[in-house]
C-alpha cells in the first residue's frame, strides 16, 4: 500500500511541475510585450513629463523583479540534463536570498548570515538544493512578524556539513510537530502543504536529512545535515577527510 501512495504522490508532483512550467511559459509572453513598450517609452523620455518617466522606471524595476523570479522558477521545474554538479553551498544560499530579498524587505524582516568559508564545494543537483533553501527561507519569513530576524548559518560538525535557518517567529505548536512533513498538511490558510515534504524528499535522494527545533512564541530552527563529503550523483558518499 505505501508503494501505491508513493506512486500517486510522485504523479501529483510531476503534474504540478508540468503545470508550473506551462504557466511560466504563458507569463513570459505578455511580460515581453510589457518590456517592449517600456523600452519604447524610455526612448521618448525627453518628450514625457518627469512624473511619467518616474512611473516608467518603477514599472521597469518591478518587471525585472518578476522576470528574475520567473527565471529562477524555470530553473527549478525544467529538466536538468546535467544531473549533479560541484558547487558551493554558501553560494546557493546567497542565490536563494537574492530571490527572497524583496519578500523579506516587504515584511521588514532582517537576515543575518554566518557562512563558514572552510566548507568544501559539494556535489549535488543545484536546482534541487536551491528549491530546498528557498522553501525553508520562505517559511522562516512567513513565520516572522514585522521587524523579525532570521539567522542563516553553515558550519562543519563531526565531519558533516550543517545548513540552518533560525527565526524568531511564531514557532510550531506541539500538535503540529508530527504532521509538518506530511504531504499536503499545512497550518497556513493559503498553504499547499507541499513545501516541507518536498524538501525532505529532495534531500533524501542524497541521504541528507532535514529536521527542526521549535518553541511556540519564540521561533524555529530548521537544519539540513549533509552526509560526510556530500554525495556523488549516484548516491555514493565520500568522506570529507579522504
Amino acid at each position: 500500500m505505501p508503494l501505491v501512495d508513493d506512486n500517486i504522490q510522485n504523479n501529483k508532483l510531476q503534474i504540478i511541475g508540468k503545470l508550473t512550467a506551462s504557466l511560466i511559459h504563458e507569463i513570459r509572453n505578455p511580460l515581453s510585450a510589457i518590456k517592449l513598450n517600456l523600452d519604447y517609452l524610455k526612448m521618448i523620455k525627453n518628450e514625457m513629463p518627469f512624473e511619467a518617466n518616474e512611473s516608467v522606471e518603477v514599472c521597469t524595476d518591478a518587471l525585472n523583479r518578476i522576470q528574475n523570479l520567473i527565471d529562477n522558477m524555470f530553473t527549478l521545474v525544467k529538466k536538468n540534463n546535467n544531473g549533479s554538479s560541484t558547487f558551493s553551498i554558501n553560494q546557493i544560499t546567497r542565490n536563494a536570498f537574492g530571490i527572497m530579498r524583496y519578500n523579506a524587505e516587504r515584511k521588514n524582516v532582517k537576515f543575518n548570515f554566518n557562512l563558514d568559508d572552510s566548507i568544501p564545494d559539494c556535489r549535488f543537483d543545484k536546482s534541487k538544493l536551491l528549491q530546498v533553501f528557498l522553501n525553508l527561507m520562505t517559511n522562516a519569513i512567513e513565520s516572522c512578524e514585522s521587524g523579525g530576524e532570521i539567522n542563516v548559518k553553515t558550519f562543519l560538525s563531526g565531519g558533516k556539513i550543517i545548513w540552518e535557518v533560525k527565526d524568531n517567529g511564531v514557532g510550531i505548536n506541539e500538535e503540529d510537530r508530527e504532521k509538518i512533513f506530511q504531504d499536503f498538511y499545512t497550518s497556513k490558510e493559503k498553504g499547499t502543504g507541499l513545501g516541507l515534504s518536498v524538501c525532505k524528499m529532495l534531500l533524501q535522494e542524497y541521504l541528507a536529512d532535514l529536521d527542526f527545533e521549535s518553541e511556540p512564541g519564540k521561533g524555529s530552527r530548521f537544519y539540513v545535515t549533509f552526509n560526510p563529503g556530500i554525495l556523488e550523483s549516484n548516491g555514493e558518499a565520500q568522506n570529507l577527510n579522504n
